[in-house]
Formats: structure tokens, C-alpha cells, sequence
């Protein structure tokens, strides 16, 4: 029975310890959960750490919360936890002694707890870091020496790349060995954040204070959080194998950078390059003093140039922009720098690029600014205060000048604006000009001066091409003529431009265009004597199928072998009404003032508005086979008509005037000087 007993009890016994490990076994599965604070840790005073929970688990491979918190610290100190819900919070301590850090890890209705004890001693003594290695983690370049901020925090010793998030605390002193380079990588981030005092500013600089000592930071990342505020950087620019471009700081393509209150300064090449597919997120009150020889303080794309806003300064050298289009189809606004171009500048697609009063753009040579497609530029300046449009060279005929078309409802607008040393080859056809509208290119020039071109100063030639107001402008020192235009633009010269110093000191009128308006159109004439209207171009001729009135004074020189043609058209009266004075005759000539070399002028239509007073009319009449010619022929099919008074008939080919027999009341003259006339002064036929 004892022993039955005795076994009985044995198997109770074991019942209960098998129970007993199950219940274990289940509560040790109930909690997947298993939380690590990392190991102990020893800092000093003022010093930042961070503690590492990364190693915490959950055995089911789930997500779960960080909650880091002080359990306990030395008495009357202060501390500071960042980022507690992280796995990797950063501890500073300002007071001696030991504090324990509680991790605690959460996920649905299960936590843990662990605990890291952190030893904070007194600062030692600390000596400058040297960083020969690429960074691949984290990493934070904390202030070395506060008590003293001339001191080099960090000395990189050779060319090192960042693949993580680099940060540059406040007060950060970095030199950089001969040929050193930061390079952040794509998958790297770039925080250099000083303070506007000028000992809490972030120092990148050479180990020896020579322009080009190192090459440079070389950015590649497109990080949004990448930035340069309060950051001086000297003695970069060296040679690289990376890139081409010296320069201070290399942007690639792609990457975004914030660059705020910084300062580029005793650097070799440029300060600042960035690629094409760069971006500037923001780009505000920078210095940068560029290297004299170079000319330019930094190189951009067009489409990033508008970042620039107001308030940088660029010294010993201006903006190089890089690129070729503008076409976001909004208003880009540039701001009162001087800039270079580098290249062709197009703005299309209904783009404005609008330019303020002191803006200053060189352009290289045979290099052109394009306006198409809807795209124009709103180059505004005020008297003294000019938008300028030069070569990098002053020389005349040195880029190719502003070429505009097929502007629709966006036209480009030139107010107090310089125009000079264009027209080094043709924009279109085969004649430069500094400024050309092509077809339907639209705009208006006022208060400019057009200078030293190598060819036409403004062509409006094209089909559509209008200018819609031409108010007080000088155009001086062209090699061609000071203006080409169609019969379209004639009337919109204002009277008081000045003309002076040009290759051929006339107006070429391109009559490919009759006149046809439903309202008069009116020839000014110049302030200067002897400048002349040429009709020459594609169509020598001029026709005249609506009204045309000629100021007094007005000169139009014509052709060989060419005609003006006065009729009815399209349901409008043609007529010309020129009505000169005794001392400003209206003079119509031959260009080569040869006799006989046109055919002179017919009036075709009875309009009573054709009308001359004091007008001279020479070298018509050439000659036809077969017929008869003057230098002013009343046709009699259709039937026309003319009164002239005061007027000189002169150096004709053949006749002065020509009449038909039965029409000869149709011609009114009276007091007509008729000048080396061969045969008829006045023919009936």
C-alpha cells in the first residue's frame, strides 16, 4: 500500500510538472516581444550620443512601437531626448553622473521593457577628427571646439563619399587636405545648418588658405532635405576626376539643394555649377565672389535662374546660364543681376520672360534669343535704368540678336531697353538684323536704343510681323539699314527716332505687301534730313489699294525697273495724298537718281483724296517696247485721276505726265516745274 501510495504521489507529481511546462511554454509564446536598449554607453557633458534599440524583436516579424524614456538621472541635472520614437534617439546630458534610458517596445496589447545606463563624465580634453574614410551611416559632426572657433573641428583628408545623412552642426570647423572632396552620393543627404553669428557659422575650407586647395563638395543627391545655410566655403575649386567644371560646389543632374546666407569666397573656377536637371529648392541672400579672370560667380540652367531671388550678391563676375529653353508656358521673372548666355536662350509655348529695370544680359558669340511659339520677353527698364541686351564682346555684329515669331495674344514687349552689338549672322533669310519678326511675330520697341549691329537694326518683313508701337528709340551705328520692314509697319515709326551712323540711312520698305487697311495709313517722315523710305525686297513695287498720306518732307526712293500702282481693291478706294510745304517738298526718286530707271507712278481709280502738292517726282518714265512711259501715268482703263499743283516733274525716261486724250480733265496740275523732260511734259494719248 505505501509503495501503491508512494506511486500514486509519483504520478500526481509528475502531472502537475507536466502541466506546470505547458503553462510556461505558453506564456513565453504568448508575448513575441523582446526589447534591447543596446549596450552601455559613456559620454561627456554637452556631448550628443545616440542609443540604438534597433536590435529589439518581434518573433512573429511584425511591426512595433519605440518609446525611450528617463527613469533616472543625477540630481538638478537637465538632458534631451530627441526623437523617442525612433529606434535611435539622440541623449545630451549637461550634468556629471549616470542616468538609465528605459526602452519600451509596443504592439497591440504587448510591451517589453529594457534598460541602457549612459556614464556622462567631464568634458575631456578633445582633439581635432580625422575623417579618411567614406561615410556609410549616419552620421553627425558635432562642434569640437566652442570655446574656440578658429580651431578645425574635422580635416578630411582625401576625396571621401557620403552614401548617408551627413549633418554639420553649428560652429563646425571642416578643412579639407590638398585635393580632398565631399561627395554626396545619391542615396545621401547634406544638412550644413550654422547660425548668423559669425563664430556659429559652418566652415568648409582649405588646410592651406589657396584658391583651388580642395575640389570641392560634389553633390548627387535629389534628397528635398539637402542644405547650405549659414555655410562659408573657401579654397575649393580644384581639379576633380568627376567633372569637368572646376568649381566649388558641383551640382549634378538631378539634385536639389537649398543654399541660404552662404558665402563662396577665395575659390578657384566657379563657385557654384549646376547641370541641367539641377534644382535649386531655394536660393536666397548668398555672397559669391567670383575669380576675375573667369567672369562668371556661378553657372545654371535658364530654368533655375528665376530661384535667384533677390538680395544675392555676385561680385568680380555675373550668372552664366547654361541651357536653352524656357517653356513652362507661365511668367518667369528674372531678377536685377547681370547674366551670360551660354548658349541659344528660346522661350516658347507661351512662356514670358520678364526682365526688370538694371538686368543686364551678355550674350556669346553667334549666339541668339529666340522668342516662338507664344513665348516673349517683357524687357522693361525706365530712363537710366535700362534692360540691356549686349555681347560679351563689344563689338558690332558679335551674336545673332532677337528673333520673334508666331507670337498670338503674348506679345514681346521692349520699354528703356538696349539692343547691341548683334546681327553677327542671319536669324532668317539671308540678312542679320539684332532684332528680326518673323512670321507673325508680334512687338513693341519704345524708349530703346538699338546699337552697333552687323547688319539691319529691325526687320519686320515676314507675313504677320507687326509692330505695334515704335516710340522715341535710336538706332545708331548698323552696319545695313536701321529698319527693314513691310508696308504694314511703315506707318508706326514715330517721327522723333533718332537715326544716325547707320551703313545705309534709309527705312527698306518691303513692298511684297500692298497697302489695303480700312483706315488711312500715314508715312511719317524723319527728323533727319535726306533719310528716305527704300522700297526694295521681295516685292520692289508699291501698291497702293487703300489710303496712303505722306507727311511732308517724306522721301521714298525706288527701284529699277520697279512702279507704284494706285487702285481700287477688295472693296477699298486706293489713293495717295501727298501734301508737302515750300520748304519740306515730298520727294519720289530713284534710289541711283539715274533718269529713266523706273516706271514711275499710275493712278488707276477717280478717288478725289489723290492729291500732290509740292511734291517732286524724278528718273520715271523708263522706257517700254512698243509704248510710251511717264513719271506719272493717268490710266485710262480702269480710269484715273490726280491733282498735282506746286510740283516737279523731272529727269523721265520719256514723258513727265501721261494722260488719256478724252480724260484730260482728270488730271488737275497747275504751277509744275517740269526738269530735263526728253519728250512730252505732259503726253495725251
Amino acid at each position: 500500500m505505501k509503495k501503491s501510495k508512494i506511486y500514486l504521489l509519483s504520478i500526481i507529481a509528475a502531472i502537475l510538472t507536466l502541466f506546470s511546462c505547458d503553462k510556461d511554454n505558453d506564456a513565453s509564446i504568448s508575448n513575441p516581444l523582446t526589447a534591447n536598449a543596446g549596450e552601455d554607453k559613456q559620454t561627456t557633458v554637452g556631448v550628443s550620443i545616440t542609443l540604438d534599440g534597433s536590435a529589439s524583436k518581434d518573433l512573429e516579424g511584425e511591426a512595433f512601437e519605440y518609446y525611450w524614456n528617463l527613469k533616472s538621472k543625477p540630481a538638478g541635472s537637465t538632458y534631451n531626448l530627441k526623437d523617442v520614437q525612433t529606434a535611435t534617439p539622440d541623449f545630451t546630458a549637461n550634468t556629471v553622473g549616470t542616468y538609465i534610458v528605459e526602452l519600451e517596445i509596443r504592439k497591440e496589447n504587448w510591451k517589453d521593457k529594457d534598460e541602457v545606463q549612459i556614464i556622462v563624465s567631464e568634458v575631456a580634453t578633445q582633439e581635432m577628427v580625422i575623417i579618411s574614410e567614406d561615410i556609410n551611416a549616419d552620421l553627425i559632426l558635432h562642434d569640437i571646439f566652442p570655446e574656440d572657433p578658429t580651431k578645425v573641428d574635422y580635416l578630411i583628408t582625401k576625396p571621401i563619399k557620403s552614401t548617408a545623412k551627413l549633418t554639420i552642426d553649428p560652429g563646425v570647423r571642416v578643412a579639407f587636405s590638398a585635393n580632398a572632396a565631399l561627395t554626396i552620393a545619391s542615396t545621401g543627404t547634406f544638412i550644413s545648418v550654422g547660425e548668423v553669428e559669425e563664430e556659429k557659422r559652418v566652415y568648409l575650407e582649405g588646410q592651406n588658405a589657396i584658391p583651388g586647395f580642395w575640389t570641392g563638395i560634389q553633390l548627387q543627391s535629389g534628397n528635398d532635405q539637402n542644405i547650405m545655410k549659414y555655410t562659408v566655403v573657401n579654397h575649393a575649386g580644384g581639379q576633380n576626376e568627376l567633372y569637368d567644371t572646376q568649381a566649388a560646389l558641383w551640382m549634378d543632374d538631378f539634385s536639389k539643394l537649398r543654399i541660404e546666407n552662404s558665402v563662396f569666397k577665395d575659390n578657384d573656377g566657379l563657385q557654384l555649377y549646376a547641370k541641367p536637371e539641377a534644382h535649386f529648392n531655394s536660393f536666397v541672400t548668398n555672397y559669391f565672389l567670383a575669380v576675375e579672370e573667369i567672369g562668371h560667380a556661378i553657372a545654371v540652367p535658364a530654368h533655375e535662374v528665376e530661384n535667384i531671388t533677390p538680395g544675392n550678391q555676385f561680385w568680380n563676375g555675373d550668372i552664366a546660364v547654361t541651357t536653352t529653353f524656357l517653356d513652362n508656358g507661365e511668367t518667369i521673372n528674372w531678377g536685377q543681376y547681370f547674366y551670360t548666355l551660354l548658349e541659344d536662350l528660346k522661350v516658347i509655348n507661351g512662356t514670358t520672360l520678364q526682365l526688370p529695370q538694371f538686368v543686364n544680359i551678355r550674350v556669346s558669340q553667334d549666339k541668339q534669343i529666340a522668342l516662338m511659339n507664344g513665348g516673349a520677353i517683357n524687357a522693361t527698364g525706365a530712363d537710366g535704368k535700362w534692360v540691356e541686351f549686349k555681347g560679351v564682346e563689344n563689338v558690332p555684329g558679335y551674336w545673332k540678336g532677337i528673333f520673334i515669331q508666331h507670337s498670338g495674344n503674348n506679345p514681346s514687349v521692349f520699354k528703356y531697353a538696349v539692343v547691341q552689338n548683334a546681327g553677327s549672322s542671319p536669324l532668317a533669310g539671308d540678312q542679320p538684323a539684332s532684332i528680326h519678326l518673323g512670321p507673325y511675330g508680334v512687338a513693341s520697341i519704345d524708349y530703346s536704343n538699338i546699337n552697333f549691329g552687323g547688319g539691319d537694326g529691325i526687320e519686320a518683313t515676314s507675313e504677320g510681323a507687326s509692330i505695334t508701337s515704335f516710340v522715341q528709340n535710336q538706332i545708331r551705328g548698323q552696319a545695313g539699314y536701321p529698319m527693314a520692314v513691310s508696308t504694314k509697319n511703315v506707318s508706326v515709326i514715330d517721327h522723333d527716332t533718332w537715326f544716325s551712323n547707320n551703313g545705309i540711312a534709309k527705312v527698306r520698305v518691303d513692298g511684297n505687301y500692298p497697302i489695303a487697311s480700312d483706315e488711312e495709313t500715314f508715312w511719317p517722315g524723319f527728323m533727319f534730313i535726306d533719310m528716305s523710305y527704300h522700297i526694295k525686297g521681295l516685292g520692289k513695287d508699291l501698291v497702293v489699294w487703300s489710303g496712303l498720306k505722306l507727311a511732308e518732307g517724306v522721301i521714298i526712293e525706288m527701284e529699277n525697273e520697279s512702279r507704284i500702282v494706285v487702285e481700287d481693291a477688295n472693296g477699298r478706294q486706293g489713293y495717295i495724298n501727298a501734301i508737302g510745304s515750300a520748304d519740306k517738298h515730298i520727294v519720289i526718286k530713284n534710289t541711283d537718281e539715274i533718269a529713266g530707271s523706273w516706271y514711275g507712278i499710275t493712278f488707276s481709280n477717280l478717288n478725289a483724296s489723290n492729291h500732290f502738292d509740292f511734291v517732286e517726282v524724278l528718273h520715271g518714265g523708263k522706257k517700254v517696247a512698243n509704248s510710251f512711259s511717264a513719271n506719272i501715268t493717268i490710266d485710262n482703263s480702269p480710269e484715273g485721276k490726280l491733282t498735282i499743283s506746286n510740283s516737279i516733274i523731272g529727269q523721265s525716261g520719256q514723258h513727265g505726265i501721261s494722260v488719256f486724250n478724252t480724260q484730260r480733265g482728270n488730271l488737275v496740275d497747275s504751277n509744275i516745274t517740269y526738269l530735263d523732260i526728253p519728250e512730252s511734259t505732259v503726253y495725251i494719248w
